[in-house]
């Protein structure tokens, strides 16, 4: 026993010495795929973003302008309905979205016009943008398939009355360049 524990201790100094770490280490480390930065110099990479960003404004807009909200008693909850409702946006366009799994990262992979994937992010923020909260959980990078881009929409929401938000707007980013800190989650195991 005394073994492990020196080898747990380990672990949790080395995760503070290495931190913070780029996260597109992380991603290479865990999948073998390289995280492709986004370059503006590229039509293709202009194109997609541009796409992303009109996207969501027209989304956020037409929400507004039919004063609907999202109904959810959790943050979590809500921010699946707009990812979902964001997701029927993007089907309106060139670009072929798709949903993966429902839980751990990425949310979406996109296939561009031409034939690139890329992977995004979704998450509500209803603290605030300079929040310290945590964007999302990335684990073992396990629905990763293919070197892309990677890109985080975070939405930011308010809830109006009890369980009904309102997206205030939004922020679209890279996050190739992202740096991340390692975080040891304790769960509880039992029968």
């Amino acid at each position: 026993m005394p073994q492990k524990r020196e080898k747990i201790l380990g672990l949790i100094q080395l995760s503070k010495e290495i931190t913070p770490i780029n996260f597109n280490d992380v991603v290479y480390a865990t999948t073998n795929k390289a995280v492709i930065p986004l370059n503006f110099e590229l039509k293709e990479d202009r194109k997609l973003f541009d796409i992303l960003f009109s996207s969501a404004k027209e989304f956020v807009q037409s929400w507004e302008r039919r004063r609907q909200r999202f109904q959810g008693a959790r943050i979590n909850e809500v921010g699946r309905a707009i990812e979902d409702a964001f997701v029927q946006e993007l089907r309106k366009t060139n670009i072929k979205p798709e949903f993966l799994a429902k839980t751990g990262y990425p949310d979406i992979k996109i296939i561009d016009e031409y034939g690139r994937i890329s992977y995004l992010e979704s998450k509500a923020v209803s603290k605030g943008w300079d929040s310290n909260f945590r964007s999302f959980y990335y684990t073992n990078g396990s629905k990763i398939q293919s070197d892309a881009r990677h890109l985080l929409i975070a939405w930011a929401i308010s809830e109006e009355r009890d369980k009904y938000w309102r997206v205030l707007g939004f922020k679209l980013c890279d996050i190739a360049k992202l740096r991340m800190r390692i975080k040891i989650d304790i769960g509880c195991i039992g029968d």
